[in-house]
């Protein structure tokens, strides 16, 4: 159950990228045709990818949040690994309790991000293009 945990708490992180990317270039609470957009944006970042994309915006970005989200955001991704295809990882309760609090705090810290540093992030993450 341990394991699991910390998948989640990583999936957790993945997915407010996610929804941030789809908002932040497509718009929060789409309808229509654009709703079938944002689950196409929302679902266009590999795992990979975001790690080392938004490890590469961090050494650019001056946002802490940003920076703080980045790093934990590839700790958690490590663990994530570790907990979902190596048999013998073994995770402490403590150690589990550790990340999920992580999570919780980089991922609210993240939510302040404004619009526009959503945009330029989005973009980073989705295209690749360097921020300006």
């Amino acid at each position: 159950m341990l394991k699991r945990a910390v998948s989640t708490a990583y999936y957790a992180m993945f997915h407010a990228l996610c929804v941030s990317n789809a908002d932040a270039l497509v718009g929060a609470s789409p309808t229509g045709d654009d709703f079938d957009l944002w689950v196409q944006t929302f679902r266009a970042l590999d795992h990979g990818q975001a790690k080392n994309r938004l490890l590469a915006y961090r050494q650019q970005s001056s946002t802490s949040e940003i920076s703080e989200f980045a790093r934990a955001f590839g700790n958690l991704q490590e663990r994530r690994l570790a907990a979902d295809y190596n048999p013998r990882s073994v995770f402490t309760r403590s150690q589990v309790v550790s990340l999920i609090d992580l999570a919780e705090v980089v991922t609210q810290a993240f939510d302040s991000l404004t619009p526009r540093q959503r945009r330029l992030l989005a973009t980073h993450l989705l295209v690749g293009r360097s921020r300006s």
